[in-house]
């Protein structure tokens, strides 16, 4: 802290890149994670976690049009980590389900980060657990309402092609 309780914060957000670094170098990961994009790795989550899904409900999710969604899609296709099935009850819908692949690296990296939250579940005792959940959740309940009074005030402009 510098005087006046006013913070250095470049120092601060750097001094905490620098010690958490490790985290992200790839000998700690399955290296594969490093080749996918924010939004492929949120739908891949998703659906993880949701099984059966179509392009609307991801495109909710990830927050991004459809036609993003279609590249995200087609990406991870590529990948063989999803793949796209038609409903059996109406042959126009079309689901977005894992692969035994996709399934297989997914579990991969779970493991990897159960890893580390047991080791510091290990590391602290209940009363520090408890305060650490505390701040965490504020923490977020914070940036989501700097997030959601940015987005409320950001002007939406239009903008206008002139035709000659």
């Amino acid at each position: 802290m510098i005087p006046n309780g006013q913070f250095d914060f470049e120092t601060i957000i750097f001094s905490y890149i620098d010690q958490l670094k490790f985290l992200f170098l790839p000998n700690k990961w399955n290296e594969t994670f490093f080749d996918y994009s924010k939004n492929e790795l949120l739908s891949l989550l998703f659906i993880y976690r949701n099984k059966n899904v179509n392009m609307s409900d991801i495109a909710q999710y990830i927050s991004a049009p459809l036609n993003t969604v279609t590249g995200v899609i087609t990406r991870l296709e590529k990948k063989h980590m999803v793949e796209r099935r038609r409903g059996n009850e109406d042959r126009r819908v079309v689901y977005i389900v894992l692969t035994n692949e996709g399934e297989q690296i997914i579990n991969q990296a779970k493991k990897s980060i159960e890893y580390y939250v047991k080791e510091v579940y290990a590391a602290l005792t209940e009363e520090e657990l408890g305060t650490a959940m505390n701040i965490v959740n504020k923490v977020i309940t914070v940036l989501k309402s700097s997030s959601n009074s940015e987005n409320q005030n950001e002007i939406k402009r239009v903008r206008r092609i002139n035709i000659e």
